[in-house]
């Protein structure tokens, strides 16, 4: 077919003899498309242990920056906008990958879930059901249709040329703002080829990078090509940020530990007061420990850590001072450096406040909020119990005391203090019952009324008169009642309305200089004890 003019016999037999070609190279044998599903595993493997290595470069080049923002703040951002953009391209990879599969096995893409950002669902594993990545159980994995379709179809504006461009994009940022043309040509040159995209020169014509890798391919080998893309920018990515990490100038740390360091002016303040504390972050050397003393006493060094402890007994109240020196040897000249220090602290007296919240003594029933401190120990550290009722947290110092009956109650509290629990106090309180409410109508407890407004009066009322609690007590029954003549009319009733049978019964023949009554008004509060409360008596004016 290339020597000369031909026959219509010999071109039917070159066409017959290209189309059996052409589907030998189709007729892929199980054996390979299985090795591609392996080589596709160790690929996703491989990415694996990419991420896990470059999240610890990512967490070097943050304490870098916590330690010298100044220094190490510019390669940390842009190690953030490199993860960003390679996070990117790898979820647009997956994306693909799992639309492919889907499409080819008629699956239903936006149905399944997610787990570690790829796309999931269950298969048949010997029998039992398992969960796994659809790209582990390919059915169609010989289909050479629906890649190209999807990657290259469409005539030839496919969603691969969407792939090419978040590429290209990729390659660009790389090469000219992580690393210098000049400085770094080699790194530059060796990017520029694993993320090439150019065209395939072949006799015929050019092979764009969409066809090289979407057309004529099954569709085991597209998505193990996808998966080696993804591992080409995991390594991008790790060598991008190991760049800039070994970018930042180690010799700006003469020391191998970094901690924060929060010294207060004190740790115990009246309310009203101020707290103030010296932060700053501290640098010390674990491989050599330095030589402490305190009123020309050693002080132990902690072989873990290099850090010498201090510790005292406050034997005798009041403050406490006293000098100390650390020396340590140069690494440069041997020479030894010494810095001298000074401090102080306070003992004070073991002391317990406890104090109600608003009386000093509990009541049955009720809730009584009391506040509990101990000055010195953080909230979180007091430990209070109780004999004669029951106490429980609100707030932050705050707590609920619970009683059922009169007498005597008890409070302890302990406190940790040096990771020991120790005994602050014991307080005691009275325990009493809820006094009773006083009656009322139109807030009245009796005396002179007018009788337009008794006739106008609803209810009947047990209010708490002189009490700090807000308790409400609800009436539930009382009898009113007049004289009439040589007779007593009265009205029973259940509840606290005044209704119309004491209006038009009672009210309605009241006279100037009338008496009128209310009796056996009883009532229950929150302990739901029945009590009897006094006699409510107006005169008609």
């Amino acid at each position: 077919m290339g020597h000369g003019k031909e026959t219509p016999r010999q071109k039917m037999i070159g066409l017959m003899y290209l189309f059996l070609t052409c589907m030998l190279a189709l007729n892929v044998s199980k054996e390979v498309l299985d090795a591609f599903i392996l080589i596709n595993g160790k690929l996703q493997t491989t990415n694996e242990n990419f991420i896990g290595k470059n999240d610890i470069v990512y967490t070097a080049l943050n304490k870098a920056k916590m330690a010298n923002p100044v220094k190490a703040g510019p390669a940390d951002s842009l190690a953030q906008v490199i993860r960003q953009k390679s996070n990117t391209l790898v979820d647009t990879m997956q994306y693909y990958k799992e639309l492919i599969i889907c499409t080819a096995d008629g699956i239903d893409l936006k149905s399944l879930k997610k787990e570690n950002g790829k796309r999931v669902m269950e298969f048949e594993v010997h029998g039992e059901p398992t969960i796994a990545p659809i790209e582990d159980h390919v059915s169609s994995k010989d289909n050479t249709d629906v890649p190209a379709q999807i990657m290259y179809g469409q005539e030839n504006n496919g969603q691969g040329k969407d792939l090419r461009a978040i590429y290209e994009e990729f390659r660009t940022f790389i090469t000219t703002q992580v690393y210098d043309s000049v400085l770094n040509e080699t790194k530059v040159k060796g990017v520029l080829e694993a993320l090439s995209t150019a065209d395939q020169v072949h006799e015929g014509g050019r092979a764009p990078w969409e066809s090289q890798n979407f057309e004529h391919l099954p569709l085991m080998a597209v998505v193990t090509n996808l998966t080696q893309m993804q591992t080409t920018i995991r390594n991008i990515e790790g060598d991008a940020i190991s760049h800039l990490l070994s970018s930042i100038d180690a010799g700006s740390f003469k020391f191998n530990k970094l901690a924060p360091i929060v010294i207060p002016n004190s740790t115990y303040i009246m309310q009203g007061g101020e707290y103030q504390a010296q932060i700053f972050l501290g640098a010390f050397d674990t491989t050599q420990a330095p030589y402490v003393e305190v009123d020309g006493m050693k002080v132990d060094v902690d072989p873990k850590t290099n850090m010498a402890i201090l510790k005292r007994k406050g034997n005798s109240i009041g403050e406490k001072k006293y000098k100390g020196v650390i020396k340590i040897k140069n690494p440069a000249t041997e020479d030894t450096i010494t810095y001298d220090f000074d401090a102080n602290y306070q003992v004070a007296q073991s002391s317990v406040v406890v104090s109600p919240t608003k009386m000093n003594v509990f009541y049955v029933g009720v809730d009584n909020p009391v506040e509990i401190s101990v000055p010195g120990i953080p909230g979180d550290d007091i430990i209070p119990s109780m004999s004669g009722g029951t106490i429980r947290k609100a707030g932050s110092n705050g707590y609920i005391v619970r009683c059922s009956k009169p007498g005597i109650a008890k409070i302890t509290v302990s406190a940790k203090i040096d990771g020991n629990t120790k005994s602050m106090g014991t307080k005691e309180f009275r325990i009493k019952p809820v006094p009773d409410p006083v009656a009322t109508v139109w807030d009245m407890e009796g005396g002179n009324i007018a009788a337009s407004k008794l006739r106008a009066a609803k209810s009947v009322e047990a209010k708490m008169k002189n009490f700090d609690f807000d308790l409400k007590f609800e009436v539930t029954s009382y009898i009113a009642s007049t004289k009439v003549g040589q007779y007593v009319i009265d009205e029973q009733v259940s509840g606290s309305r005044i209704n119309t049978n004491v209006k038009s019964k009672i009210f309605a023949k009241l006279n100037k200089g009338q008496k009128v009554y209310f009796e056996e008004i009883k009532a229950v509060g929150p302990d739901k004890k029945p009590r009897k409360l006094g006699i409510i008596m107006f005169k008609v004016q």
